[in-house]
């Protein structure tokens, strides 16, 4: 039996209200899926825009400082 035809079956079963909502679930995901590469892809080139020509080299990465953590795991 595949999966279309178990949801099929166990929907059969249920009372109308309860169908709306699996038919608001599955109108959800066919939008999540259709949307969500384009969202992906728009974001990735988003990012790579903003950071265009940064160079790793001239990033100043502050100092963390771990007194409190150290302090801690010496206790």
């Amino acid at each position: 039996m595949t999966t279309a035809e178990k949801i099929y079956r166990t929907m059969q079963e249920l009372p109308e209200p309860m169908l709306h909502e699996v038919l608001d679930f599955a109108e959800f995901l066919k939008k999540k899926k259709s949307t969500g590469t384009a969202k992906s892809e728009n974001l990735a080139k988003r990012i790579q825009e903003h950071f265009k020509g940064l160079n790793a080299e001239d990033v100043v990465i502050p100092s963390r400082q771990f007194s409190r953590t150290l302090q801690q795991a010496e206790e």
